[in-house]
């Protein structure tokens, strides 16, 4: 059997010589990605270069994502104006202000704001309010309630919407999906964007600002936008109108009773909702007696043969007999003013010698 050679540890001068024979080898160049080996010094170089090229890139993704609004900015609550857009909101319910309040003591904000750039004031950016009104009144509470420094600025997305009807629709959409509007405050935003000039019509509003909702929803805007028109200035608690209630008085509003209605709420107290709705249904009960009464009139009056002509495009005309009187009244979908006009002319030209 072959002996084992035994092994010796080496010495300290034979670990020298080895260590010696490793420095005296050439180094051994990394390949290239053509095959030629590339000096360190080329190599720190190109990665150097490619990182800063990689630095730039993501620079410019960064400004573009800020200039397209994609990025939350932390923006001072003094810089911001929250009245430059009309608020579509009326009434802010006090215990959803307190909850908001504890929410974001506990959890921080969740969401920024939207705001759009409104130019320098004495060398400060000013930017107004498109939506997210609750959630700056909260933070500006808190900032008073605490004196903490954290809650004197807000995160948010910096827009730029091309027209005013843009910045009301960011609006109008939010408070739809986060805190339902009521039907007032709809109708309400309509009637003051159309008025600014966000809107050619009060109309192009409604079908702009609520383009999402039925054809049935926009229409019973429509009534409420009414109401505000011809009793905003005097409805004490317009929100708490019921859907019912609200179109009960839109159908008196259509048929000449603003003055009466008007004229009731000027003597009411407005003490609360319920006196002030009874006011207003004493006109209606009033109204819809003698619409009833007036119906019936109608009919017993309606002439026989052709008292009533209906035309091929929707427009009806009926002639209706009274005493010491003969009225001729258009209905339809595309009886206006201007057909009346029209009308008014034609019998003129008529009637009148040449």
């Amino acid at each position: 059997m072959a002996k084992r050679r035994r092994l010796n540890a080496p010495t300290v001068e034979e670990l020298a010589k080895i260590s010696e024979g490793f420095a005296a080898k050439p180094d051994i160049k990394r390949p290239s990605a053509l095959g030629v080996n590339v000096p360190p010094i080329a190599r720190v170089a190109g990665e150097a270069a490619a990182l800063s090229g990689a630095e730039a890139a993501d620079a410019r993704r960064y400004q573009a994502a800020k200039e397209a609004g994609l990025l939350a900015q932390k923006i001072p609550l003094s810089h911001i104006e929250t009245e430059h857009l009309s608020r579509d909101r009326v009434h802010v319910d006090e215990a959803e202000m307190a909850e908001l309040k504890h929410s974001i003591l506990a959890h921080g904000l969740r969401m920024p704001i939207e705001v759009l750039p409104l130019g320098g004031d004495n060398g400060t950016l000013r930017y107004g309010l498109i939506s997210g009104w609750r959630r700056v009144a909260a933070l500006r509470a808190l900032a008073k309630e605490t004196g903490r420094e954290e809650f004197t600025s807000i995160p948010s997305l910096i827009r730029a919407p091309k027209e005013a009807s843009d910045a009301y629709i960011s609006m109008v959409e939010e408070n739809e999906i986060r805190t339902d509007l009521s039907h007032f405050e709809r109708g309400r935003i309509a009637v003051i964007s159309a008025k600014q000039g966000a809107f050619e019509s009060v109309e192009e509003a409604v079908n702009a600002l609520f383009a999402a909702g039925s054809k049935a929803k926009r229409s019973k805007i429509r009534s409420f936008a009414l109401i505000f028109e011809a009793l905003g200035d005097l409805l004490q608690f317009p929100t708490r109108l019921s859907e019912r209630a609200g179109l009960r008085l839109a159908a008196a509003l259509k048929e000449d009773q603003i003055p009466a209605l008007r004229a009731a709420l000027a003597l009411s107290s407005g003490v609360s909702f319920e006196h002030e709705w009874r006011v207003m249904e004493n006109v209606l009960k009033d109204y819809e007696a003698l619409g009833k009464k007036a119906k019936v009139e109608r009919r017993a009056s309606k002439p026989e043969g052709h008292g009533e002509i209906k035309l091929a495009n929707g427009v009806n005309i009926e002639k209706i007999n009274g005493e010491g009187y003969i009225d001729i009244r258009f209905t339809g979908r595309h009886a206006d003013s201007e057909l009346v006009d029209t009308v008014m002319l034609e019998i003129q030209r008529l009637l009148e010698p040449e």
